[in-house]
């Protein structure tokens, strides 16, 4: 009799942990499992590098494949935080003047590998698209002029830095984790927001479906 009540209790036991299996990862449409949410929406891992309080977020290629577009189609765009930051040759750039325009912003610094290892894609994807209205800016992030300037000149990048030295900017567009990509339509709003480094098909696909083509 023993016996059997403790194999009851097994059997009981199993059904229950199945039952909770199958609850927290049910099949998507497509047929495979949906994991939970993680536990932190910033982009970056545990053991990410952090300077001043901000972290270089894990490769975005490693993340799960986002689709650019999505975003850049939401309805409910909010307005982009105002600001006026000097550039490289000490001009003061401030976005309401650009307003009108489609602004790609880049949060970056020197330190940041992912930031480094998408900038070579920005820079081919600048060129292509600057005479079709792009206005791509890369905002450094509370490092000096001389430190960021030497970084570009030494790689041979043409789009125009940004210095946001003591992170104003940075902190009025939330970033924690780097690199981040924003992009601001013609309204001042913001129409896609990505963290993460990412592939040159990548920012393609995300400006495609912002940036009107000359043609059109």
């Amino acid at each position: 009799m023993k016996k059997k009540i403790i194999l009851l209790a097994a059997v009981l036991l199993l059904m229950a942990a199945a039952q909770y299996v199958t609850s927290r990862y049910q099949p998507d449409e497509k047929g495979s499992a949906a994991a939970p949410p993680p536990s932190a929406a910033s982009g970056a891992s545990a053991d990410s590098p952090s300077v001043n309080g901000v972290s270089a977020a894990p490769d975005a290629n490693r993340q799960s494949e986002e689709a650019p577009a999505a975003a850049a189609s939401a309805p409910d765009r909010v307005p982009a935080a105002p600001f006026t930051l000097t550039d490289l040759d000490g001009n003061s750039v401030s976005l309401a003047d650009l307003r009108g325009k489609r602004v790609y912003l880049n949060f970056w610094t020197t330190w940041c590998k992912y930031c480094k290892k998408e900038m070579p894609a920005m820079e081919q994807v600048y060129r292509d698209y600057k005479e079709e209205g792009l206005v791509m800016l890369a905002v450094d992030m509370g490092e000096s002029g001389k430190k960021a300037a030497s970084y570009i000149n030494d790689n041979g990048y043409t789009f125009p830095v940004l210095l946001d030295e003591d992170k104003r900017a940075s902190e009025a567009y939330q970033v924690t984790s780097i690199p981040v990509t924003v992009l601001v339509d013609p309204d001042g709003r913001i129409a896609y927001r990505r963290i993460g480094a990412m592939k040159e098909e990548q920012m393609r696909e995300a400006i495609e479906a912002w940036l009107p083509r000359a043609e059109e």
